[in-house]
Formats: C-alpha cells, sequence, structure tokens
C-alpha cells in the first residue's frame, strides 16, 4: 500500500497548505487517546468536537460535575465510578502539547484527501491535514412505534445528556422501554438520583441470555457482572420489570399521556409523563459517508458498519466522490465498531502510535498488527452483550400509518407504497418523498427505510444507504457566502449522477 500522507493535488490544482499534521474529529474516548498519542510524539493535531468540553457522551460534561464548587455528590454518585474514571483521560488530553482543541464545532463536510469543513461562531471554512482520524462516536438505534414522535418521548442517550450537562431528571410518571445494558444503568441512576420508574419494559427475554451462555469468556465477566449489579439494585429498590415485550405503544394528543405494553398474552396500559426509549447503539456513519467512504449492512443488527481494516483505514466506495487521490482517513473508536469506552480508548491509542510512526519514518505500508490485547480484552463481552440483547422493537413489523421520517413526517405505509410502485433505492425514495432531506439528514429514518426495502423486496443484495453529501449538517447560508480558507482543489470534483431514476433503477452507488 502507499504512503497516503504526500500532499498531492488533481492535476492543475494549487496545492492546499496543511493547517495540521492530524485532525482528530470528536474527542470522546477514541479521539483524545489519538489525539494524545499524536501530540505526544511531537505532531501538530486539531481536535474538532460539538461539544462544549472532551468527553464524548460518555464522558459528557466530567470536569463540570466532578470538579470545582459546582460538584454534586449526589450526582457523582449517580453516574458512578465509570464516569469518574475518564478524568485521568480528560486531564491529560488537556494537558497534552500539540493539541489545538477547538470544542463547539460542528463538522459539515469530510473529505477524503483530508479536507474538513468546520462551523463556529458564525464562523465557517475549510481545514486540511495529512490524515484524519474519525473518533465521531456512536447513536442510538433508531426506534420508530407508534406514537414515538409525541413530546415526552426521549431516547436513554437523551436523558443522559440532561442529566450530566444540565442537571435535568424526569418528574413524574417514568417508564423504560427497549433493551440493552444503557437501559439498566441509566434505571439504576434515575433512582439513585431520587427517580422511581414505574416500570421497566423489556424486549429481551430468558432465552435471550441462555443463547448468550454459550458466548460467554472468562474475560467478559467483570463487564457482565456490572451490568448483574445494576439489575440486583433495581430490584432491591422495587421497580417492577416485564420481559419479552412485542408491542409498544404511546398515546396522546399534545404530549404522551400513557404507554402500552403488549408481553405474552398481557396488554398493560399504564399513565406516562415521560417514556424513556432505547434498543441498543450503532455506529454513527454520516460523515464517513459523507466522504464517500464503503459501508456495509449488518441485517443482524439493523445497521450500517464502516468497512475498515484492523487499524480503522477506512475503505473508499469505489463509486463517484467529491475528492481524487489515496485516502487519508482513519476511523476509530465506536464510530467503527461499538465496544464501549474503554474499547474506543484503546483503539484510539493504537491509531494515533500507527499515525505517529507513520509519520516519523515515512512509512508506505501499514502496519499488519491489530490494536493489541487491552482492546481484545474491552472487546470481549461484545459478542455475549449482542446476543442478549438483540433488536427489539426496531425489528417488528412497522404498521402503515408509524411515522418513519420524522423530519417530514413520512410513514411505513407511504414508503411501502413508493417501493411498490418502483422506488426500490433509498435515494429515489428520497427524491421521491423527502424522506432524509430534513435537518438529520437521515440519520434518524435510514436504517428503518433499509429494513423496509428489504422486508418488501427480499432483496439479494445489502441495502444502500442515502448517498452522503456535504453539507450533513445544517449550515446557515451566511457561513456558506463567506466560508474561509477555500482553494483550487474544492472546486476539482467529480460529477455526482444522483437524480433518482422511479423506475425503478439508479445509479447511485454507496
Amino acid at each position: 500500500m502507499t504512503d497516503q500522507g504526500s500532499n498531492s493535488s488533481p492535476a492543475g490544482a494549487v496545492a492546499a497548505s496543511l493547517d495540521a499534521d492530524v485532525i482528530v474529529i470528536g474527542a470522546g474516548p477514541a479521539g483524545m487517546s489519538a489525539a494524545i498519542e499524536l501530540g505526544a510524539s511531537g505532531f501538530r493535531v486539531i481536535t474538532l468536537d460539538m461539544n462544549m468540553s472532551p468527553g464524548g457522551q460518555i464522558y459528557r460534561s466530567l470536569e463540570l460535575n466532578l470538579g470545582g464548587q459546582r460538584a454534586d455528590p449526589v450526582l457523582t454518585r449517580a453516574l458512578g465510578n465509570a464516569y469518574a474514571a475518564g478524568l485521568p483521560l480528560v486531564a491529560r488530553f488537556r494537558q497534552q502539547e500539540g493539541i489545538d482543541y477547538r470544542p463547539d464545532t460542528t463538522v459539515w463536510e469530510l473529505r477524503t484527501d483530508g479536507t474538513v469543513g468546520w462551523q463556529r461562531a458564525g464562523r465557517g471554512g475549510y481545514l486540511r491535514a495529512r490524515y484524519i482520524v474519525l473518533a465521531n462516536g456512536a447513536m442510538e438505534r433508531p426506534m420508530p412505534f407508534p406514537g414515538w414522535t409525541l413530546p415526552g418521548v426521549m431516547t436513554a442517550g437523551a436523558v443522559q445528556t440532561l442529566i450530566k450537562s444540565s442537571r435535568l431528571k424526569p418528574a413524574g410518571e417514568v417508564i423504560l422501554a427497549g433493551t440493552g445494558p444503557l437501559l439498566f444503568l441509566l434505571a439504576d441512576q434515575l433512582v439513585k438520583l431520587g427517580v422511581k420508574p414505574a416500570l421497566i419494559a423489556r424486549t429481551d427475554g430468558l432465552g435471550d441470555k441462555l443463547r448468550a451462555m454459550t458466548l460467554l469468556r472468562p474475560t467478559a465477566i467483570p463487564a457482565i457482572a456490572k451490568g448483574v449489579g445494576w439489575m440486583r439494585n433495581l430490584r432491591k429498590a422495587g421497580i417492577r420489570t416485564v420481559t419479552g415485550v412485542v408491542r409498544l405503544e404511546a398515546l396522546g394528543g399534545d404530549r404522551v399521556r400513557e404507554v402500552v405494553v403488549e408481553a405474552g398474552d398481557r396488554i398493560t396500559r399504564l399513565p406516562c409523563d415521560t417514556l424513556i426509549v432505547h434498543d441498543g447503539i450503532i455506529p454513527s456513519t454520516d460523515l464517513a459517508q459523507c466522504a464517500g467512504l464503503a459501508v456495509k449492512w449488518r441485517a443482524d443488527d439493523g445497521s450500517w458498519l464502516p468497512v475498515t481494516d484492523q487499524s480503522g483505514l477506512a475503505s473508499p466506495s469505489g463509486g463517484a466522490n467529491f475528492s481524487v487521490g489515496p485516502n487519508r482517513i482513519w476511523i476509530t473508536g465506536d464510530a467503527r465498531l461499538i465496544g464501549g469506552a474503554d474499547a474506543a480508548a484503546a483503539h484510539g491509542r493504537h491509531v494515533g502510535q500507527m499515525l505517529a510512526a507513520r509519520l516519523q519514518t515515512g512509512a508506505r505500508e501499514t502496519p499488519a498488527a491489530g490494536p493489541g490485547k487491552v482492546y481484545a480484552r474491552a472487546m470481549a463481552p461484545r459478542a455475549f452483550i449482542d446476543t442478549a440483547f438483540p433488536q427489539g422493537q426496531t425489528s417488528v413489523h412497522l404498521d402503515d400509518a408509524t411515522i418513519v421520517c420524522r423530519c417530514e413526517e413520512i410513514t411505513a405505509g407511504s414508503i411501502r407504497e413508493n417501493a411498490r410502485q418502483g422506488a426500490t433505492d433509498a435515494d429515489q425514495l428520497r427524491g421521491l418523498l423527502r424522506c432524509g432531506m430534513g435537518p438529520c439528514q437521515g440519520r434518524s429514518c435510514a436504517s428503518t427505510i433499509a429494513r423496509l426495502l428489504s422486508e418488501e423486496f427480499a432483496l439479494a443484495h445489502p441495502p444502500r444507504p442515502f448517498r452522503g453529501r456535504p453539507p450533513v449538517r445544517p449550515v446557515p447560508l451566511g457561513i456558506l457566502a463567506t466560508l474561509e480558507s477555500l482553494d483550487a482543489n474544492l472546486v476539482s470534483s467529480e460529477a455526482l449522477n444522483d437524480k433518482p431514476d422511479a423506475s425503478g433503477g439508479s445509479d447511485a452507488d454507496v
């Protein structure tokens, strides 16, 4: 493999100056770890982060909550030791020379040639580096069901964000529904904050746990024990739990008022002020897709996964792209493969060390070695967890009236009807229905649309996602009119033939 660090440019274009050796996108465990390794090796690193302080979702607002006069012992106890364990990493990231940390910065474009489009505080432009480390983390798997767009229905991650960033907690009748370890962690945190959920409605069941036991390894036992501890605490608190849920519905007019839960032959209807839902997490692939990087569909997980080697080097999709030349993007952390904070930090360190070695020696080959034993140990519980907590609500049949694209309020029935009329591709549906064209740019509906298409046509080939294109986040027109650091490379791009063909054919590529 040839060295991808040269500052080459298309024929006739003016070579752009580099703003850094490496740009790291995201300041969670993976991004911070990669930046620390690079900074410690003497290289210039720019770290772009949407949040106001380093830590990512897992360590969100860590410095504010655990340090100084604003430290709250009740909140500290509720968030637990795993949250506090991030303090040394955040402190080292803050102290490491060579890291130019830029918080509250949104990345709205990414190119394989090392170009990053950014915006912050009314300004925007482009940065360039020899390499890019994409560490933008994960998102909760979109979980459509009747009533999921009602005010008062929130994801577990959103509730955790409010707890950590604003010290807010839900009031009134609270119900949690879905599956996955995060559901139990959040319930345990709520109890410690004085909130007693009325019900935890779980889509997983005993059969899932029995199947998962064959995948249990000794190195995974500490992580499993942590989850058992959360469930034990919830039983002691008297939290009612129902397993094997097959139907969930939120009812109300201006907001959620009631929740209907069906499990086995019993249907339960309960008053509810806040319904917290969660159905696992999946990699955030919007920036990877914007850069024209390859992703693969995982039918068993209902998600797309970036295509990388063990080191995190991404693979271009092979279709039309906005830039030419070799790919300079590595993907790490949960943006590459879901594994949690420890696995993300271990892989981020590996990527940082590998890129530092390449920059120091000018090596023209990517090391074949994987991220090491620490990473393998952190990933050990993954197979057990994925089997013990399979997709729940996101794998059941959707009623035609259920909204799939919440930005444009497009239902499952509308998607099925247009698909039967010849729109068998996500991009065709986007052109016909506007699904995926709202503020979320398809993040909340793409995986559900893929599932609907797969169910409708029993596709022999995996469904393709929406073609990624900038801006992947909303950008004010005033910023676009005054972009900083424009150069000839940015207008030297290949054409994108992406007009949908409603007759059933499409020339769109992943």
